[in-house]
């Protein structure tokens, strides 16, 4: 698939995934509450955490060595099957020791559920079908959404199933019961996974008895993955390690409210986080198409829109994210006018970043991600306990702020190119955009 078309149905159904996801976002707060949906979405952030940590970024590699060539492919795929149900077993005894806020089984299947979306994600990217992917995720999404809005409408009556309540009072799970909107919020990533397995073996006609393990690729496999892993976990903690400190200094509304402003930036970020998908494969190997014009024309293009979305956020966020959430959350909008320039810079760090690991150069990556890590933290002690949430905010966009520039040094001194070259809005770059490869 061409790199143009590849990004336009990347944007397309990723975009449509990230309504989907929005509105189900939307109602699993409306069914829970300010506060409660607050501790729950807290508990997901720590899942995605061991989800992070237990899948060690191999889907980089897998994206990796498999688009440099294809016959890497049934060698990973025949490695991945016993990966993955060690990382089953020890992830249920994990689990069965952690005390969370949620069941432990949902939580492991989550976690498994999502690792299997990663690892197959990544071999359908690394084999260029970005349009399946995508697809699956609207799909099922499609049908959570559905099933949240006759549980926040039409409340069901399930013999031995919660329809309400998915968090009590004292912030754990309602005796032995499920949550009926807990078990189709869960249930969607399992199926999703299933999904996606049975389509690549169907799609690719992989025959797994006919493929050989390769120690040595497995070896190359986990070298690259473990560079990647540990940027990846770094810049993880950037972007959600706020969490924890709002947590401790602030109560349970605001938590509510500022993971609420956090998922408004993974809506902003959206365009830039689908490109950084398509840019990764594309940029391994040679580049034969000068990939890199193709990533500052992109980056510029993120400039001239994020511009007029963040102002019209600006503009209606004060009337329309109470609207939206309820009352509770009137903290939001200032807090996201704090974030603003941080989500920005996150959209062109994401692209910048993608290009580097593409190009084997992930130590960048890496530096960048605990530099930014430790501003973070600093601030964070420093202001929240004063400034509460808008304090976060504004020690998250400084964060991200440090990181670009890093990553634009980069550029500068090993691959000679102006920064400014990456967001500097120039006449023809609508006409370029448009003639794009």
């Amino acid at each position: 698939m061409q790199f143009k078309r590849a990004l336009q149905h990347t944007i397309a159904w990723k975009s449509l995934n990230t309504v989907l996801a929005f509105f189900i976002n939307l109602l699993l707060v409306r069914i829970l509450g300010a506060a409660a949906s607050g501790d729950f979405f807290y508990s997901l952030t720590i899942l995605a955490f061991f989800t992070l940590a237990s899948s060690w970024s191999l889907e980089a590699g897998i994206t990796y060595y498999g688009s440099n060539d294809h016959k890497n492919i049934p060698a990973i795929t025949l490695f991945l099957f016993p990966w993955m149900l060690v990382q089953g077993v020890c992830l249920w005894g994990l689990l069965q020791s952690i005390g969370t806020n949620l069941d432990h089984q949902l939580s492991w299947i989550f976690i498994v559920a999502n690792l299997a979306i990663i690892y197959f994600s990544a071999l359908f990217y690394a084999r260029k079908w970005v349009f399946t992917v995508n697809i699956v995720a609207c799909v099922v999404n499609v049908l959570v959404l559905g099933i949240l809005v006759i549980i926040y409408f039409r409340p069901l009556r399930i013999p031995g199933v919660v329809t309400v309540g998915l968090i009590n009072g004292n912030g754990s799970l309602p005796g032995e019961n499920f949550n009926l909107a807990e078990l189709s919020y869960f249930g969607g990533f399992l199926l999703q996974a299933l999904v996606l397995i049975i389509i690549f073996f169907s799609r690719s006609g992989l025959q797994l008895t006919g493929a050989s393990f390769k120690p040595a690729m497995v070896q190359k496999l986990f070298v690259y993955s473990s560079i990647a892993f540990i940027s990846n976990l770094l810049f993880f903690l950037v972007t959600r390690i706020d969490y924890y400190f709002v947590k401790l200094f602030c109560d349970e509304i605001a938590l509510s409210n500022y993971v609420q402003v956090s998922k408004i930036g993974q809506v902003l970020i959206l365009v830039p986080s689908m490109m950084a998908t398509v840019i990764f494969p594309y940029s391994s190997g040679e580049d034969k198409e000068n990939y890199l014009d193709k990533l500052q024309l992109l980056c510029r293009g993120i400039t001239f829109v994020f511009i007029p979305v963040a102002a019209l956020v600006a503009i209606s966020g004060y009337w329309l994210f109470p609207w939206l959430f309820g009352e509770a959350f009137q903290q939001m909008f200032l807090a996201t006018l704090w974030y603003l320039p941080g989500f920005y810079c996150l959209s062109i760090t994401s692209l910048l970043a993608a290009y580097l690991a593409g190009k084997s150069m992930l130590n960048a990556n890496l530096v960048a991600s605990l530099v930014a890590l430790m501003v973070v933290i600093a601030c964070d002690l420093l202001v929240i306990p004063n400034w509460g949430i808008n304090g976060a905010a504004a020690a998250s966009s400084l964060a991200y702020f440090i990181c670009l520039c890093l990553l634009l040094w980069v550029y500068k001194t090993k691959l000679n190119i102006e920064p400014l070259s990456f967001v500097r809005i120039t006449r023809g770059d609508l006409r370029r955009l448009n003639r794009l490869k």
